[in-house]
């Protein structure tokens, strides 16, 4: 059988396609809140310590002076800022920008003031999980939050990964689901995926844009690995 010149090439790339998405998993399922599963394209990659540990904080945009669920919220990369910076990471969604955005250094929301969780008269806030299973344990199927007040869901926490139809990034209401249930210790810490893979003086890796941050929640620690947590897009 002979094949027009464009249909040869064009069925070599479908096959070639397939064969990438069957080998690795689909590059679209990389998304904010999305947990790496056995051979996804990022699995095995390394990852890269932040200089200095960072924080969730949120701009205080409803009633002043109260975590309330007009708050945007984000991980402040640079502890020592207390002002939304560039590439600082959304946690929930402002106006179009989505959550798990990294910010623009045009984007109306920089240089907004930050309030940091666990600050004064500001509730502690922590990235847990529900443990659906009843194992006491971590896995691909429990749901994790930032817990306002650590140890049970309350109203205005975030998911940061699905739970029954409720998107990462949204926010929990008195009448969810989830609503009340007792969450985890969530073991692990940030750190980052050096995508341009430039390096400061040093020798360590620089974060800036384009890089993803993920929840690293398992040995061995500075590799993507099944049941990290992506947290930027």
């Amino acid at each position: 059988m002979r094949y027009p010149p464009f249909g040869m090439a064009a069925l070599s790339i479908l096959v070639l396609t397939l064969a990438a998405t069957s080998a690795f998993g689909s590059v679209e399922q990389l998304h904010y809140g999305s947990k790496v599963k056995l051979n996804d394209v990022d699995e095995g990659r390394a990852l890269s310590p932040f200089n200095l540990a960072p924080e969730f904080a949120f701009w205080d945009t409803g009633i002043v002076g109260v975590f309330d669920r007009e708050d945007v919220v984000y991980i402040n990369i640079d502890p020592r800022s207390d002002k939304v910076s560039e590439n600082d990471i959304r946690l929930t969604p402002f106006g179009e920008l989505p959550a798990g955005s990294q910010v623009g250094k045009a984007d109306n929301d920089i240089g907004k003031p930050l309030t940091k969780f666990g600050r004064g008269n500001v509730p502690r806030a922590e990235l847990r999980f529900l443990d659906t299973g009843g194992d006491w344990a971590y896995n691909l199927d429990d749901p994790i939050y930032l817990n306002v007040v650590p140890g049970e869901i309350n109203a205005g926490d975030i998911r940061i990964s699905n739970y029954k139809g409720f998107p990462a990034g949204s926010r929990v209401n008195d009448t969810d689901p989830d609503n009340g249930l007792k969450t985890q210790t969530l073991p692990g810490m940030l750190s980052f995926f050096n995508s341009n893979g430039n390096i400061n003086n040093a020798g360590y890796a620089i974060y800036d844009r384009g890089d993803i941050v993920y929840l690293d929640t398992q040995q061995p620690f500075y590799v993507v690995t099944i049941n990290d947590v992506r947290l930027s897009m």
